[in-house]
């Protein structure tokens, strides 16, 4: 009994003195595999990668391989046969170009640290985008679960891109233009007002009331009263979109100068600084975040004013086109002009981002971008 009591001691003992060692142990290990992620962020993940490939190659033959639901009407069976070529081009480029960036993930350089980059944050995008496309095409143009003609098929939209190219290319320039004077002429009023009501008092105590309420009336619910009083529903439309940019960037541009310290301000006056240089030098670029964030919301605002201008009296605009589309039942092509404005405005939003980036890079070890 006695031996048997000692054994047990001694091996809680050494269970206990394991568990003391194996402890410490496994915490440096996984501040090791900390430090290595941080040290090595893009790790290529082999399995989703490789799958996110072959969703896409599964993708391109099934769109040629597998036959469309006899159901389908005949237009749309014909155009869905006249795309399949270049849907089975489409998909196997993309699998071929993916297959390239991971072979030079292998290798060191810029070329490498490129290719790691990209094929470790878009492997999930990349496998998602297929399985998505897929579900889209066998719903579609394979089954004719989705009713016709609402939910066209990827090659129906394909088509009507292919066939209306001209038209929305003077549609896109002449929304961009458009969406170009109205953004410059909401940003500088609204740039203007914000530091006038941020730094001067007597404004603020007159224009913030005022702001308050009627900044949040939508921009739609001005267009009775825009276009009887402006001479061309041109100028109307430009008016539309710059008083919706003009809302966010007044009130974030006059919330970023009131959030300034007050200690930069003495420490300028202590130096011999007038007003002008205060409000050039110190608050506007102190409130530079607050102005980002508020052109962002205006660049989504200007996109929702931007077709509901176009909606009145503008004979060209993606929002022209879409009103178009929609009024013939042209459904493929309803849906091709929405692809080119999502793409256009994330482009846009892309820019914006790189801006801040560049203007505000001082920020960037102080926030969490």
């Amino acid at each position: 009994m006695a031996d048997t009591a000692s054994a047990s001691a001694a091996t809680v003992r050494d269970g206990t003195r394991t568990g003391a060692v194996s402890g410490p142990a496994q915490r440096v290990e996984r501040i090791h595999a900390k430090l290595h992620q941080r040290s090595e962020p893009n790790r290529v993940k082999p399995v989703l990668l490789a799958t996110g490939i072959l969703a896409w190659i599964v993708f391109a033959l099934l769109a040629v391989l597998l036959p469309n639901n006899s159901n389908l009407p005949m237009s749309e069976t014909g155009a869905t046969d006249a795309a399949n070529p270049f849907t089975f081009a489409a998909g196997l480029a993309i699998a071929v170009v993916w297959l390239a960036i991971w072979a030079l993930s292998a290798t060191s350089g810029r070329g490498g640290a490129w290719a790691r980059h990209r094929a470790s944050h878009g492997a999930a995008w990349l496998l998602g985008s297929a399985v998505w496309l897929l579900a889209w095409e066998l719903t579609t143009a394979k089954t004719g679960l989705l009713q016709p003609p609402y939910y066209p098929s990827p090659q129906q939209i394909r088509n009507g891109l292919w066939i209306d190219r001209a038209l929305l290319a003077s549609s896109t320039g002449n929304s961009l233009l458009l969406l170009a004077v109205g953004f410059i002429v909401g940003l500088a009023a609204g740039l203007l007002t914000g530091v006038t009501i941020g730094w001067f008092q007597l404004a603020n105590y007159w224009v913030h009331p005022v702001l308050i309420l009627i900044g949040p009336i939508p921009a739609v619910a001005w267009v009775p009263i825009v276009f009887t009083v402006f001479p061309s529903a041109y100028s109307g439309a430009v008016f539309i979109i710059a008083l919706s940019v003009w809302f966010p960037i007044t009130v974030l541009t006059r919330a970023g100068i009131l959030s300034v310290p007050r200690s930069y301000y003495d420490v300028a006056q202590t130096l011999g600084a007038k007003s002008w240089f205060l409000v050039l030098r110190i608050s506007l670029p102190s409130a530079l975040p607050s102005i980002f964030t508020g052109a962002f919301m205006a660049l989504g605002a200007s996109f929702a004013s931007l077709v509901v201008a176009e909606n009145f009296g503008v004979n060209s605009g993606l929002g022209w086109y879409l009103n178009f589309k929609k009024s013939w039942g042209d459904f493929p092509g309803l849906y091709g002009g929405l692809i080119v404005l999502a793409v256009i405005c994330a482009l846009l939003l892309t820019l914006l981002f790189w801006a801040r980036n560049r203007v505000l890079r001082w920020e960037k070890e102080l926030t969490r971008w």
